[in-house]
């Protein structure tokens, strides 16, 4: 068994962050009639950016803060990460409550505010019950390269038909009463389950196993595809996989391996060699049939479709944008960098894969990035540079790096990494 035994950190970006959150019963939110977020018109139009395998919207709260949010619709609810902005505005809360956090054990505090009237971009501003986390356990921001104020849950448009398009980068709200289900796309029944959508998919494994997975349908985890293998009897890592941290949450990083399944099929739609996380979840929580599920379909693969969600119908509607997929790919370097500064643009290494390309020429952590390619980074976004750093193998990267007061040139044979 060729076990790459690499640490990852933030190269393959997983945040289930609060996918796996889970709130007590007693957390009321107010009574909302989300047809009135369309304002009496037929559809809204909601223009996003995305970043990092985020979907990125506007939204303005209490009418006066502007401010970033992932649409996320593996959370439940609208969660604001940073207190301040509330404690700012003076704005008043209901009840401490308890949350579990994205390791399944650990439970850190939210606040309830009542009626915080939220404006998302294209919409009407209505009242809406928000969680506001005591502390920012995440630094998104750094991670992503944007600032990133909180989590926009699915079922805050639930009685809408909701559809993404990943192409023109907006999000598309349709009055179900006047919505005519689009011609050529493939009808999926899902269950819905605390506002959020689970589909069946067939995982196709690399032994030639077939497995019948259910999957939580989350575009606020930027991985392909994840599976928890202890979920299914048939589910089990590959022969060549990654050892390390898959991303962060609440209790700190989470553990589990990267690799690769032979396929990926939901309904007639086929999806090969996908870059898949494996991750181990508590048996306590595999056991609770309101929330089992056998992994998450994440937005590196929910991109390559166009998709409606009519959650009223149990129902999504996709279409793959191109007939033949890409390949999954992910960094090839071995860095692991994070972005900070005013507007984000500076950046400096996180961390170093073992017996990688980085490693290799002795790149360090805290090593500040400078150039690359000649050009200053400061010119360059931190997607920028991780598609750079994903380029085929045998690509050479000329970076220029300041470690203390040393400068220092490598350059980079970008390999295969899994």
């Amino acid at each position: 068994m060729n076990q790459n035994r690499f640490h990852i950190y933030f190269s393959y970006l997983v945040i289930f962050l609060l996918a796996f959150m889970g709130l007590p019963g007693h957390a009321q939110q107010i009574k909302l009639n989300h047809l009135d977020l369309l304002d009496g018109k037929k559809k809204a139009v909601i223009p996003f950016r995305y970043v990092h395998h985020f979907i990125i919207v506007e939204a303005r709260i209490y009418g006066i803060l502007p401010l970033q949010f992932i649409f996320d619709t593996g959370a439940e609810h609208v969660i604001l990460f940073k207190r301040e902005y509330t404690d700012l505005l003076n704005v008043p809360y209901d009840r401490r409550i308890p949350v579990l956090g994205s390791d399944l054990s650990r439970e850190i505090y939210a606040l309830i505010a009542r009626n915080g009237v939220i404006e998302v971009n294209g919409l009407a501003p209505k009242p809406h019950d928000m969680l506001v986390l005591e502390e920012d356990y995440f630094n998104l921001d750094e991670m992503i390269g944007t600032q990133v104020a909180g989590l926009l849950g699915g079922g805050f448009f639930k009685n809408l038909i909701v559809h993404i398009d990943y192409k023109k980068n907006q999000i598309v709200l349709y009055d179900p009463a006047y919505f005519e289900v689009p011609d050529h796309y493939m009808i999926l029944p899902i269950r819905i389950k605390a506002n959020k959508p689970y589909v069946k998919a067939e995982a196709s494994l690399n032994d030639g196993s077939v497995v019948q997975v259910d999957l939580l349908v989350d575009t606020g985890a930027g991985v392909p595809l994840l599976l928890h293998n202890n979920s299914d009897p048939g589910l089990h890592l590959p022969e060549q996989y990654i050892k390390g941290k898959l991303g962060v949450g609440l209790g700190g990083y989470l553990e589990g391996y990267i690799g690769r399944i032979q396929k990926l099929s939901l309904g007639e739609y086929e999806f090969p060699d996908v870059l898949t996380s494996f991750q181990n979840v508590d048996q306590a929580w595999l056991m609770d049939k309101d929330k089992f599920r056998n992994g998450i379909l994440g937005n590196e693969l929910l991109s390559r479709l166009d998709i409606y969600f009519d959650y009223n119908n149990s129902q999504i509607m996709i279409r793959p944008y191109k007939a033949k997929q890409k390949p999954f790919t992910m960094d090839r370097s071995g860095m692991i960098l994070f972005a900070y500064g005013p507007e984000f643009n500076q950046y400096a290494v996180r961390d170093i894969i073992e017996n990688s390309p980085a490693q290799y020429v002795d790149i360090r952590v805290n090593d500040v990035l400078l150039k690359i390619q000649g050009a200053e980074s400061k010119y360059f976004t931190l997607d920028g540079i991780n598609r750079l750093l994903q380029k085929n193998p045998g690509k050479k990267i000329k970076l220029e790096l300041r470690r203390g007061n040393e400068l220092i040139r490598r350059k980079l044979i970008l390999r295969d990494l899994i």
